[in-house]
């Protein structure tokens, strides 16, 4: 893609939105034409510690993808995975991302998907999601 240059650019926006909609330009970008992303592949994992949950969670669908596709590559993302769902479960997140008082429905299946496929057949990685 013609545009990626510009999208690398703003992954250290200060606004949140403006980094949130990088990262989704980057998973489409990862899912029409793999190959002229492979560099940015980092910005997933780094979305994991953003401080907005926005940005962390549209840093989660391009993570599911990498995940399914290589797992063990992504296993070490098991530890922070469990705590984001944690915070999320324990209702850490602002309540704009409440459903009818359930914490972050879509963020929690999301999450379980990933440990899901990073746990399949890696017994130590399913040992650390307990």
């Amino acid at each position: 893609p013609a545009v990626i240059k510009m999208v690398k650019d703003v992954f250290a926006h200060n606004d949140a939105h403006v980094r949130k909609k990088a990262l989704m330009a980057l998973h489409r970008f990862m899912s029409t034409s793999p190959e002229a992303v492979t560099d940015c592949m980092d910005q997933f994992k780094r979305s994991l510690t953003d401080r907005d949950p926005s940005v962390m969670s549209a840093g989660l669908n391009g993570l599911f993808e990498l995940a399914k596709a290589n797992p063990r590559s992504y296993a070490g993302l098991v530890p922070s995975l469990v705590s984001i769902l944690k915070q999320v479960i324990e209702h850490r997140l602002p309540r704009d991302y409440d459903y009818h008082k359930m914490p972050a429905p879509w963020l929690q299946i999301k999450l379980l998907k990933i440990l899901a496929s990073l746990g399949h057949a890696n017994q130590k990685a399913s040992e650390e999601m307990y």
